[in-house]
């Protein structure tokens, strides 16, 4: 009886394990409202094509680095949406508030454009330091614009952004790369204006 009594308590108590909670963080940098005043491109339509990034990016798992070249994931944080995607959305989103365009796609759409914007993410990572104490983000984004007639390119720039973090962790990670990313869009657009003068 005893030994029945202690199966089934086991089994019970197997079947209400529960699993951490996971929190899911969104990137949803704040889009930089600014009237550009170059005019050469607004007769002309673009397409921003699919970003480039590593196989990090492309994932829901969020990454950091410490200790230099230790690789490791968040094990109760993740992303709601991968950043490569959010960071391609996040572009397209930008670049259209600018107006600097007649029509800006994304790389889905089967329209021809004028233009096309590639987009290589080189750096989208928080940083741990000082045994774990301290932490920061890198972002680092290079563009090349293309005209889609002959395949030139126009004009190519890399922008990036280190920013603190708040707190010496995820959330304070997500923080500071919605800030970096921000600064890049922000400058990405300023350029732009610049190429379309």
């Amino acid at each position: 009886m005893k030994i029945a009594l202690m199966f089934l308590t086991l089994f019970f108590s197997a079947c209400t394990i529960t699993q951490p909670h996971v929190s899911e963080y969104r990137l949803a940098p704040k889009i930089q409202e600014q009237e550009y005043m170059a005019k050469q491109c607004r007769d002309k339509s673009l397409k921003v094509g699919q970003v480039f990034s590593s196989n990090v990016l492309m994932s829901q798992k969020m990454k950091y680095i410490q200790a230099e070249y230790q690789e490791s994931a968040f094990t109760q944080s993740e992303w709601a949406r991968t950043p490569n995607k959010a960071i391609s959305d996040a572009l397209v989103k930008s670049i259209r508030s600018s107006a600097l365009f007649a029509n800006t796609s994304t790389y889905k759409s089967r329209t021809k454009t004028d233009l096309l914007l590639e987009t290589d993410v080189e750096k989208f990572m928080q940083y741990f330091e000082q045994e774990n104490e301290k932490s920061y983000v890198e972002v680092v984004v290079t563009f090349n614009l293309l005209n889609t007639k002959n395949s030139k390119s126009l004009s190519h720039s890399t922008f990036s952004a280190r920013v603190d973090t708040g707190s010496a962790d995820a959330q304070g990670g997500v923080i500071a790369l919605n800030l970096g990313l921000s600064k890049v869009l922000y400058e990405t657009n300023i350029w732009l204006n610049g190429v379309c003068r």
